[in-house]
C-alpha cells in the first residue's frame, strides 16, 4: 500500500520588486505569470525552494497567485493594489521535507495568478527530483518463513525489497508508529546488500521488548545519500508479549437456574519455542471441572507463527443452581505448563432481576414509579404489567403494561400513578420470558396530603390573644378530616415594613385537628403557621392572615369640674411610642350627637399628650382622648368622662 502523507509547504518569504523596477520587462497587456526560478529543468536540492514569478495584471487593480511544487507543497502571496501597475516579481519561499516527500512523478513546479477582475492564467517549468530507490514489498520473516502481516513478541525481522536499486548507497528506514497518536516508537535502516535475481533486498531486525502489546504501523521507506525518501509501503504488526489465550464464556452476564458454563476458546500465536495447545482446564470454587472440548483437534499448523483457532468448552457434569461461583480456566500445552494468562470468572446464576423505586407518592399529587427488569440469560423480555393495590383495598388496578411488541431486552420505564388513600400501598410487577413467568411485589408508603388555617383577633396593644390554627388531612382522595392530634404548630408574626417572620410559641393540635397559641399583641402585621407536613422533608405553611395591634389610651389627669371660659388641663398616655403619632382632644355637649375634636398635639417619646381647653358654655360636658391609627398600630380610644361645667 503506498504511503502518501506529505508535510504541507511553510511559506517563509514573499518579495514583491515593484513596477518601477522591472518596466522593461514588462508592458501591461493581458494578465500573465511566469517562473523566473527554479529554472527549467533544474535539479532541487532538499530543504528551501525559493520560487519567483513574474507577473502581469494586465490593467487589474490586484490579484493572487498560489504556487505548487510537485503538486502538494504549496504557497502564496497577495499583489495588493498600487504595487504592480507595470509588472513585478514575487518570491516565495517552500520547502521540501525531511521525511514526506513529493508525490512521484510530479516533476513541476506551477503558478497560478487570479486577478482582481476574475482572470486566471497559468504558468511553470519543469524541474526534477533525487529519486531513491523505492520500496516495492515488505515481508515479517520467522522460523524461515515470510509473511505478510507480523505477530511479534519481543523481537522481529522484517526484509525490505526493490525492484530497482537507484544507487548502492540508498538504504531502507522503518519506523514503527502508534497510528493512534502518530508517535515514532522504533526506528531502524538496513541497506539493500543481498540481490535476488533483478531485485535487491535488506533484512532489519526490531527489539519489540519495551512495546506494550497492541497493534502498530511499520512505515518503510527508501533514502539516498542527499537524504530524499520515496512514497514508501506500510505493515501491520501486532506485538503479543504473552502467550493470547482469550476464554469467551458470557459468565459476565445473569445465567438462568439452573445454570451451566460454556464459551469459545481464541488462541492466537505465536506460542513460545515448542508450546501447543492441548487441555482446557476448569475448577469452580476450586473443584476440579470436567471440560468437553469441540472440535477435539488442535490445529496442526505452526504455532511459532501468527496462527488462530476458535474452540467451544463445556463444562461436564451437574449443572449450577442459584448462587454466585468463582471460575477459573487455563489452557494448557503438552507439557503441561499453563499457556497465556488464566482466566478469572465470577458467574452468577440466577432468575429475573426486578426493582422498582417511587418517588414520595401524596393523595391527590401525580407520583412517579421506576422500574427496572431483566431477563435471565439473554432471553427477551416479552411482557412486563405493573399493577397497584392500594391500602385498605383488595382489588388491583392496571398501571401499564409494556414489552409486548416487540419483546425488548431490559426494562426500564417510569410511570406515573395518583394514589387515592393513604397508607401502604403495595405494587405487583409481572414478567415473562420465552413462556417463563415471575412476579414481584413491592409495598411502597402512601401519604396523605395535609393543609392549615388560622385566625386571630385584632388585640390592644400589650393585651393577650389566642389564634386558632385547624389542621386537616387528606387521607382519602376528595374528603378532607381532622388531623391527628399532638401535631406541634408554630405561631409566626411579621412585623409591618420587615420581612422576617419572628415565631412566637406553639401548641399540640388537640382532638379534632385545631391548636390554640396565646400571643401577646405588639404591632401590626401578619400572622402565620408552620408545622410538619404528613409527608416526609415537607412543611405547611399557611396563608398570611393581618395582625391588628391597636394603641391604647389612658386618663393621667382630668379634671371632672370646670368653669365656662377658663382653661383646664388633661393629660392622658397614648402606648405604644410611635414617631409622628398624635393624638386629639374631643368632646361633646349632652344632647349632642357627634363629638368634636377641640385640640390635637403630637404625642411625645414619654406618651403623655397634654391638653389645654376652655369650654364655651356651662352644662354637661363629655370628653376622650382619641389616637389616630399609624403604620404600626390600628387607632385608640380613651374611656369617655364626665366633666361638670359652671
Amino acid at each position: 500500500m503506498r504511503i502518501s502523507r506529505i508535510v504541507a509547504a511553510a511559506v517563509s518569504a514573499v518579495v514583491l520588486v515593484a513596477g518601477a523596477q522591472v518596466e522593461a520587462a514588462w508592458a501591461v497587456g493581458e494578465p500573465s505569470v511566469a517562473v523566473v526560478s527554479p529554472a527549467a529543468n533544474s535539479s532541487l536540492p532538499l530543504g528551501d525552494v525559493p520560487v519567483t514569478v513574474a507577473v502581469d495584471l494586465g490593467g487589474a487593480a490586484s490579484g493572487r497567485v498560489d504556487v505548487t511544487l510537485a503538486w502538494n507543497i504549496n504557497g502564496s502571496v497577495e499583489i495588493p493594489a498600487g504595487t504592480c501597475d507595470n509588472g513585478c516579481e514575487a518570491t516565495v519561499t517552500l520547502r521540501i521535507g525531511d521525511w514526506d516527500v513529493p508525490f512521484d512523478g510530479s516533476n513541476s513546479v506551477g503558478a497560478k495568478l487570479t486577478t482582481s477582475d476574475g482572470v486566471t492564467v497559468y504558468g511553470g517549468n519543469a524541474v526534477s527530483f533525487q529519486a531513491p530507490s523505492r520500496v516495492s514489498d515488505v515481508r515479517y520473516v520467522r522460523d524461515g518463513q515470510q509473511y505478510s502481516d507480523a505477530v511479534a513478541d519481543n523481537s522481529g525481522q522484517f526484509r525490505i525489497t526493490t525492484q530497482y536499486l537507484s544507487s548502492p548507497d540508498d538504504v531502507a528506514e522503518l519506523r514503527l508508529v502508534d497510528y493512534r497518536t502518530e508517535t515514532t516508537l522504533l526506528t531502524a535502516t538496513t541497506p539493500f546488500s543481498v540481490k535476488w535475481g533483478t531485485a535487491y533486498y535488506g533484512l532489519a531486525d526490531l527489539d519489540f521488548s519495551a512495546v506494550p502489546s497492541g497493534s502498530y504501523r511499520l512505515d518503510v521507506k527508501g533514502r539516498n545519500a542527499a537524504g530524499y525518501y520515496e512514497s514508501g509501503e506500510y505493515f501491520w504488526v501486532q506485538v503479543n508479549h504473552a502467550n493470547p489465550a482469550a476464554f469467551d464464556t458470557g459468565v459476565d452476564e445473569p445465567d438462568v437456574a439452573p445454570g451451566s458454563v460454556s464459551g469459545n476458546l481464541v488462541i492466537t500465536g505465536p506460542l513460545l519455542s515448542g508450546s501447543r495447545p492441548d487441555q482446557v482446564r476448569m475448577t469452580i470454587d476450586g473443584v476440579d471441572r470436567h471440560v468437553f472440548v469441540t472440535p477435539s483437534g488442535w490445529n496442526p499448523g505452526n504455532w511459532q507463527t501468527a496462527i488462530k483457532q476458535t474452540v467451544q468448552f463445556t463444562m461436564d457434569g451437574p449443572v449450577l443452581g442459584v448462587g454466585t461461583y468463582k471460575i477459573n480456566l487455563r489452557l494448557l500445552d503438552t507439557a503441561g505448563r499453563v499457556i497465556g494468562t488464566p482466566t478469572d470468572k465470577t458467574l452468577v446464576v440466577t432468575d429475573f432481576t426486578a426493582s422498582l423505586t417511587a418517588s414520595k407518592l401524596v393523595v391527590g399529587r401525580p407520583g412517579t414509579v421506576t422500574m427496572s427488569a431483566d431477563p435471565p440469560k439473554s432471553d427477551p423480555l416479552d411482557d412486563c404489567g405493573l399493577s397497584l393495590r392500594e391500602a385498605a383495598q383488595t382489588t388491583w388496578r392496571s398501571v401499564g403494561n409494556w414489552c409486548l411488541n416487540p419483546p425488548v431486552q431490559s426494562l426500564r420505564k417510569t410511570a406515573v400513578v395518583s394514589p387515592r388513600n393513604a397508607g401502604t400501598a403495595t405494587f405487583g410487577l409481572n414478567l415473562a420470558a420465552r413462556g417463563y413467568y415471575k412476579g414481584f411485589t413491592f409495598p411502597v408508603p402512601v401519604y396523605a396530603e395535609r393543609r392549615a388555617t388560622v385566625s386571630a383577633p385584632a388585640v390592644p396593644y400589650g393585651g393577650r390573644g389566642t389564634a386558632k390554627v385547624v389542621v386537616q388531612d387528606l387521607r382519602t382522595y376528595g374528603t378532607w378530616s381532622a388531623a391527628p392530634a399532638g401535631i406541634t404548630v408554630y405561631l409566626q408574626r411579621q412585623t409591618v415594613g420587615t420581612t422576617r417572620w419572628v415565631t412566637l410559641g406553639s401548641a399540640k393540635s388537640a382532638t379534632g385537628g385545631v391548636a390554640s397559641i396565646p400571643f401577646t399583641s405588639a404591632t401590626n402585621g401578619a400572622f402565620r403557621a408552620v408545622l410538619a407536613s404528613s409527608v416526609p422533608g415537607e412543611t405547611v405553611i399557611t396563608k398570611p392572615i393581618g395582625a391588628v395591634s391597636s394603641a391604647t389610651v389612658g386618663w393621667r389627669i382630668a379634671p371632672r369640674t370646670a368653669v365656662r371660659g377658663r382653661a383646664v388641663s388633661y393629660q392622658a398616655i397614648a402606648t405604644p411610642y410611635d414617631v409622628g403619632a398624635i393624638a386629639s382632644l374631643q368632646v361633646r355637649k349632652a344632647g349632642a350627637t357627634k363629638w368634636t375634636t377641640v385640640r390635637t398635639v403630637k404625642v411625645p417619646s414619654n406618651r403623655i399628650a397634654v391638653f389645654g381647653y376652655a369650654f364655651p358654655s356651662a352644662g354637661s360636658w363629655a370628653v376622650r382622648v382619641y389616637r389616630p391609627a399609624t403604620t404600626q398600630h390600628a387607632a385608640g380610644l380613651s374611656m369617655a368622662l364626665g366633666v361638670k361645667v359652671s
